[in-house]
């Protein structure tokens, strides 16, 4: 109810109503406020139709409106569009590491693993093994087995953190460069 007397207070006080409707976060609030209108009008039906589950999601959407009010979100907001060429860069070659020694490890520790075997019962779970150790998570679900196999996976983390310094560098240099001209 709260945010239902918020917009219509937003709405009567704009200049104009057409003013209103062009920024992107009153259609937020709306579109927020409206699941509870929703679930009013339809009543048990809406409970049982899961596409409007969604739409109750979209209500963490009004935490955008919180980025206006601070200039550290506002700074880092920059900051990621601002970098944006070396975060798709990082995800590129993250993901070709992945897609490359992923079946690798599954295909070696296949045909060479010890009593045949194997904690990788498929490719996929040869990648979800890269995205683990890149990652260093390593939750230590999967692991190989052979030699072969543990080799292959020191060398692939050795060659994808060694890759991947490059534009993490470069990120960070572009965050600090940004982050001096927000304390200027």
């Amino acid at each position: 109810v709260y945010f239902t007397v918020q917009a219509i207070t937003l709405l009567l006080v704009y200049s104009s109503w057409k003013a209103y409707f062009k920024t992107v976060l009153h259609w937020i609030d709306i579109v927020s406020i409206l699941p509870f209108y929703l679930r009013l009008a339809a009543g048990s039906y809406f409970t049982q139709v899961g596409g409007f589950r969604v739409l109750r999601l979209i209500r963490l959407l009004r935490v955008m409106k919180l980025f206006r009010h601070s200039k550290g979100s506002q700074t880092m907001m920059t900051f990621l569009f601002a970098s944006l060429p070396e975060i798709m860069l990082l995800l590129l070659m993250w993901s070709i590491g992945v897609l490359l020694f992923g079946p690798l490890i599954y295909f070696i520790e296949d045909a060479h693993g010890v009593n045949s075997t194997s904690d990788f019962d498929s490719a996929f779970s040869g990648m979800w093994f890269c995205v683990v150790t890149i990652g260093t998570v390593g939750y230590g679900d999967l692991s190989p087995a052979s030699n072969l196999g543990k080799f292959v996976s020191a060398l692939y983390t050795i060659l994808n953190l060694t890759i991947m310094t490059i534009p993490i560098s470069i990120i960070i240099t572009k965050f600090s460069r940004s982050m001096r001209l927000v304390k200027k």
